[in-house]
């Protein structure tokens, strides 16, 4: 009896396990969405219905998109390069027929006929004189439009430096537990955000979002509310002031959604994107909270990247590493491929997760995964503590889900290419024997090389599990024993 009550206590005193599963909740990407510097200058075109010589050089490029609102415009000739990596694999853009899968797709499914007639929208008939080259560029585009969203495995891996949160073994102090937890949300409040989705501002869809998550906050948990992009306005002669504009409207206490949400209320989608500012002075707003004693997480919110020549990443990685030791944690809200890459990098230099979200439900599940951070803590004060075994097979049980939700996305562009690749040369004679003998082959070698890259990067991830789990095992063992002996 005293050995089994020793054992549990040991267990308790040094591992208890906490899973950030701040997976992206991988939405699809509006495929009008507009982000970057130029996402300005669409801000003006919406707000305003004009545009500006020297906003001509800066229009939004998000999914190929050039001097128009179509981002299927010249495909042929803009059509990405094929990625031969598995990170060109995960930021490979997503296609304006993804999702029309007979495996991962919801009906109602385009009918194969439906999908050829969309490719000859945006493709032109191949003759058979066509040379290899043209073939292979159309050959890039077609693979293109079926393109899917593949979920990125290696965050099981970064799951499990957060697993261990709360550990007092841990050497990286930002991941153990403290007496006091707060959490900085950053609002992108800039011109762009009064875009739709689904008939909804993208701003009042984060205001909603931020108050479903303070009201379900601890109580014991401190929050705090910081904006840009609310001041001034998103035209040229207006960026300096707007690019200085960022305020704590919600300095850290307590969450009170009604004080909240009467702070949030007249917030209007307004100017310019100043993240590094914002990221500066959330260094200031931490300024009573060091990390010696506080778990310190910043929620970045934004729908694009940095307009105000800050160095969004740099302040990111100053933050996390001073004694405040914060953990900066990014949602791109509605974010096109370019702007994903900024905002990711600016998550992992802070030591944090990107999640990306398309709509209102995909925010809302992002900054839940949050709360889920922030209840795990209360549950860590109240003495509660997490099993490494159970740990495992969670891990384990999600690199399957991963394997075969990559199982399916290759499965579905396989079954695509083909099958439209046959309607457009047997039906419609719309492209030649040789470019389809060429593209069908392709779409095979496309197809293994996915599998290859999938498994080789899944079994790496199972190793490490593994590898976690027996070091772990071990040093309940080695603490086990010396108490026993001691006893």
């Amino acid at each position: 009896m005293c050995i089994t009550h020793l054992k549990n206590s040991m267990i308790m005193l040094f591992f208890f396990t906490l899973v950030i599963v701040l997976l992206g909740c991988t939405g699809q990407e509006s495929e009008s969405k507009q982000e970057n510097e130029s996402k300005v200058d669409t801000e003006e075109a919406i707000n305003n219905n004009e545009d500006d010589e020297e906003g001509e050089d800066n229009r939004d490029k998000e999914n190929f998109n050039e001097e128009d609102s179509d981002p299927l415009k010249n495909l042929i000739e803009r059509a990405p390069e094929e990625p031969t990596t598995f990170d060109e694999i995960i930021s490979y853009p997503v296609g304006p027929l993804a999702g029309n899968g007979d495996i991962t797709g919801e009906e109602p499914i385009m009918e194969i006929e439906e999908k050829a007639a969309f490719v000859k929208e945006v493709l032109p008939s191949i003759e058979e004189e066509e040379n290899e080259e043209y073939i292979d560029q159309w050959w890039r585009a077609f693979r293109y439009i079926f393109s899917e969203e593949y979920p990125d495995p290696r965050q099981i891996l970064e799951e499990i430096n957060f697993t261990h949160f709360g550990n007092a073994e841990l050497e990286d102090d930002r991941f153990q537990f403290k007496d006091q937890v707060n959490v900085l949300l950053i609002l992108d409040v800039s011109g762009s955000m009064a875009n739709e989705v689904n008939g909804k501002s993208m701003l009042e869809m984060a205001k909603e979002s931020i108050l479903n998550f303070s009201s379900d906050l601890p109580e014991e948990a401190n929050v705090g509310v910081r904006v840009y992009g609310h001041e001034g306005s998103n035209k040229r002669e207006t960026q300096e002031k707007s690019c200085q504009a960022t305020e704590l409207i919600y300095d850290f206490q307590p969450s009170n959604t009604t004080d909240i949400e009467a702070v949030l209320e007249p917030l209007a989608p307004t100017g310019w994107t100043p993240i590094g500012l914002s990221l500066e002075k959330a260094k200031e707003d931490f300024e009573l909270f060091p990390g010696e004693n506080n778990t310190n997480l910043v929620y970045i919110v934004s729908d694009g990247v940095e307009t105000c020549e800050g160095d969004p990443v740099a302040a990111a990685q100053e933050l996390a590493e001073s004694d405040i030791q914060s953990i900066v944690n990014v949602i791109g809200f509605n974010v096109g491929i370019e702007g994903q890459a900024q905002l990711r990098e600016i998550a992992e230099t802070g030591g944090g997760i990107y999640t990306n979200a398309g709509d209102e439900e995909e925010l809302k599940e992002a900054l839940g995964q949050g709360e889920a951070l922030i209840k795990r803590w209360k549950d860590w004060k109240n003495g509660e503590r997490f099993n490494v075994y159970e740990q495992r097979e969670e891990q384990k049980l999600a690199l399957l889900k991963e394997r075969s939700s990559w199982y399916n996305l290759i499965e579905d562009e396989a079954s695509n290419h083909r099958m439209v690749l046959r309607h457009l040369f047997h039906e419609e004679n719309y492209i030649s024997r040789t470019a389809y003998d060429y593209m069908y082959s392709k779409q095979w070698d496309k197809r293994d090389f996915y599998f290859e890259i999938r498994d080789t990067e899944i079994e790496e991830l199972k190793e490490e599990v593994e590898k976690n789990y027996e070091t772990q095992l071990e040093k309940i063992n080695e603490e086990y024993e010396e108490t026993v002996n001691d006893d």
